[in-house]
């Protein structure tokens, strides 16, 4: 059985800090450089852990800085507002051994139920199969792809908090 834990960095150990960013760099999607930085600074953390402790998901909810936000929307060419969306849904990782439990959409629900009425923004691979349910959520592709930097293209994805969404009916 999967437990589901949600807490900030401040009500986290450092061992389960250390254990969320190892698998979020499994995964190989995210810059390392200050990513340790930038899992404190989070909002919250989700952990999934089996009944023998073992770590298979964790996601977050975070706030980055507004330079951040206007660089992704600058470079997507979306034309919705950065200052309209303060909250990045991330770092959405589950172990390869848990692929197709249904496990990313089990975080992402978890983690947007905290923030229903905010507007909400995620950046992914343009062939992630996190977002692939992205409308369950609200979420609506935002812009054009635009480089990461690490090989593959990036693209925006917004929930705007005013819309009505398939999992609120």
């Amino acid at each position: 059985m999967v437990s589901s834990f949600i807490l900030s960095p401040a009500e986290c150990t450092s061992q389960a800090l250390a254990d969320f960013e190892k698998l979020v760099m499994e995964a190989g999607t995210v810059d390392p450089q200050g990513l340790t930085t930038r899992i404190r600074d989070a909002s919250r953390l989700l952990f999934l852990r089996e009944s023998n402790g073992q770590l298979v998901g964790v996601g977050a909810l975070k706030h980055p800085l507004l330079s951040y936000r206007s660089r992704v929307f600058a470079e997507t060419r979306a034309t919705a507002s950065a200052d309209e969306y303060s909250i990045e849904l991330g770092w959405i990782t589950v172990a390869k051994s848990h692929h197709g439990r249904g496990l990313s959409r089990r975080i992402i629900g978890q983690l947007m139920s905290l923030v229903e009425n905010e507007n909400v923004f995620a950046t992914t691979g343009t062939d992630a199969r996190t977002m692939r349910f992205a409308a369950d959520y609200g979420f609506k592709l935002a812009g054009k792809p635009y480089p990461s930097g690490r090989g593959y293209d990036l693209v925006l994805y917004l929930r705007d908090a005013k819309e009505k969404h398939v999992r609120d009916r």
